[in-house]
């Protein structure tokens, strides 16, 4: 048997050398795995470090939004950062110019910030602050992977945005507390003159005790109240004019415009609450005044802008029913009655408050210099001074000390602290530099698995001579020139692999488990052929596809469907890759000979059953052949 299995294997290098379309055939099958392996590696090498060639369209439509007195416009902030941006190819385009580009393909996505954006993003000043939105519109079709890069730039670009929001708010904030330690620190003497002021006051209560007697300091009051009271009356006036001018507004909204209606809405909310707020005020100065002199002629007053207030609380209600009926989307036609009704009623009694300001304004001082004294009054303040004597000194000149200290502090430091109180420090283990060395271990042994099934595919099982072998002889004869082309399938592939500068711990290491890899491929693969003939190639293509998948290569083996997790001990490539993994990433070693042994395992199986059964199966084997071939279609 050993003499036969020599023969046949010399007869084939014969044949191979003395042949220059056998060499050539022999040089495509040896070569092929490689161009399949490293060219997939090279595609795959770093493909986010091309996406700066991915076009995708911003539009910036950010009107900005004044606070304080200082203009913001985030969306342009937003556009000055992607143009210092080289993720992607950026094109700052007008919207319908994005929308046509995304739509035929010319970018793969759009940005759109809307008009609203800054405005959004500063309503934390509100009592209903409102999240800022950027439209990111993909077109998928185009092509899957490259909106699946887009999308997750989109990720790392809004977390970009996010920062540069928070910094920008946290700059507001933390300027005007430095604001508020600079203004302490001019003002620090003052505080101190005031509280030494009081400290005195407080120790001179029994002097000033005896000295009050006049009615004087409290006309003094007076005076200067009123001027408050006076400038309020025709602001109240004021707001009064603008809400009866804002009803003809909202009458006609509500048909044409529902969501201008709501605005108008809002503009009267605002004017009603300011008119409150001032009335309110002076309700305050006057029950004060009333409190302190016990004038009956100020009562009446009293009781009118009482009435005002409720009038303006009245029409509020109202309002709000109406903007209730245009959320819910029914008919405010009877609550806009009611409303205008409310508006006309309290408009006269504002007005009329308003034009009796100089007859108000006389009997409030006629109650004043009726004042005689202020002795029935003084006991309650008197007792307030220690009370707030003690209050000013529980503030200590190293608590403003403190507060001024802070405002010196680095506000950059500050601001990046909040920014970003928690810092992630990423340590990855087993580091691999780049895609193409991740998928390294995957490529290479798929590659050697279809460059063997393209040599059985190629090559022919049978022996032809006029001396006849026995089945067991031709099946290991063949198998060297199998096996010849195994390797320098294998060692291309590893060289290549090497010259490519894929990641590894050791090129000797990595090249031999290439080879044996390639080696126990082509044993296995030649061994069903061989055994089985054209299903046993059938069954290397099924195993093939499976492989493709379910050997965790790519894809997390936990995501795969659990079909997939199921047959992945079985499938001979999953340990190839398992073992080129740890060459690339690192080795474990009782990982890596595990890969090994079973790999050999599986190699060692296939090759003694296919020895054993070879005779048997191939009979059956050779005559499907030739019923496949007198089809004619074989």
């Amino acid at each position: 048997m050993i003499k036969d299995v020599r023969e046949i294997f010399k007869n084939d290098i014969k044949t191979a050398l003395h042949s220059p379309a056998v060499m050539i055939v022999i040089f495509v099958i040896i070569i092929i795995p490689s161009l399949y392996a490293l060219l997939n590696i090279q595609a795959t090498w770093d493909p986010y470090s091309k996406t700066s060639n991915i076009g995708v369209a911003v539009v910036n439509e950010d009107v900005g939004y004044s606070l304080n007195g200082t203009q913001y416009n985030v969306g342009s902030m937003v556009v000055d950062e992607l143009k210092n941006n080289t993720k992607f190819s950026w094109q700052f385009v007008d919207k319908d110019t994005a929308m046509d580009g995304v739509k035929n393909g010319k970018y793969y996505a759009a940005l759109i910030i809307p008009s609203n954006f800054t405005e959004n993003l500063l309503s934390i000043q509100d009592n209903s602050p409102q999240q800022a939105h950027i439209e990111y519109i993909a077109n998928e079709k185009t092509n899957p992977v490259a909106t699946r890069i887009t999308n997750a730039g989109m990720d790392t670009l809004q977390a970009q945005i996010n920062d540069q929001v928070v910094q920008t708010v946290d700059g507001i904030i933390f300027g005007k507390l430095s604001d508020v330690g600079d203004l302490v620190a001019q003002n620090k003497a003052t505080f101190l003159k005031a509280k030494a002021f009081m400290n005195e006051l407080n120790g001179k209560i029994g002097t000033i005790d005896s000295t009050i007697g006049q009615a004087n300091s409290d006309m003094s009051t007076v005076q200067t109240v009123w001027p408050k009271v006076n400038a309020a009356l025709p602001e109240v006036q004021t707001n009064s004019n603008k809400v009866r001018s804002l009803y003809d507004n909202l009458y006609n909204e509500v048909a044409s415009d529902p969501q201008k209606a709501k605005t108008t809405i809002t503009n009267m909310e605002s004017q009603l609450n300011d008119a409150l707020v001032l009335l309110k005020f002076v309700d305050d100065v006057l029950q004060s005044l009333y409190d302190v002199t016990g004038d009956q002629n100020l009562l009446p007053i009293i009781k009118q802008v009482e009435t005002d207030i409720n009038y303006v609380n009245n029409t509020l209600t109202i309002l709000k029913q109406v903007a209730a009926d245009l959320n819910n989307g029914t008919s405010p036609t009877g609550d806009l009655t009611k409303l205008k009704t409310a508006i006309d009623t309290m408009d006269d009694a504002v007005n009329l408050l308003a034009n009796n300001r100089a007859n108000i304004g006389n009997q409030i001082n006629t109650a004043a210099s009726e004042l005689s004294v202020v002795n029935s009054k003084w006991p309650a303040i008197k007792s307030e001074i220690p009370v707030a004597t003690a209050k000013i000194n529980s503030i200590s000149e190293a608590d403003i000390d403190n507060l001024i200290a802070f405002s010196n502090k680095n506000q950059t430091a500050v601001q990046n602290y909040f920014q970003s109180p928690v810092v992630l420090d990423q340590d990855d283990m087993y580091p691999i530099a780049n895609y193409g060395s991740a998928l390294a271990p995957f490529y290479i042994p798929i590659s050697l698995w279809i460059g063997s099934l393209i040599s059985v595919a190629m090559i022919s099982m049978r022996v032809k001579s006029r001396k006849k072998y026995n089945a067991e002889s031709i099946y290991i004869g063949r198998m060297g020139l199998f096996l010849i082309i195994g390797f320098f399938q294998a060692l291309l592939a590893g060289i290549g692999s090497i010259l490519l500068g894929v990641q590894m711990t050791s090129s000797l290491l990595f090249l031999l488990t290439t080879l044996f890899i390639g080696i126990c491929t082509m044993i296995i693969v030649y061994s069903m052929t061989s055994t089985l003939g054209n299903a046993g190639k059938s069954l290397a293509i099924v195993i093939l596809v499976f492989q493709i998948t379910a050997t965790g290569g790519i894809f997390p083996l936990q995501v795969l469907p659990s079909t997939f997790q199921a047959i992945h001990p079985y499938l001979p490539v999953s340990y190839g890759v398992g073992a080129l993994r740890e060459i690339v990433g690192g080795v474990i070693w009782s990982t890596y000979w595990y890969n090994i042994v079973i790999l050999g395992i599986f190699t060692l199986a296939f090759f003694v059953v296919s020895l054993i059964i070879k005779e048997k199966m191939n009979k059956r084997a050779h005559l499907m052949e030739d019923k496949l071939k007198e089809s004619g279609l074989f």
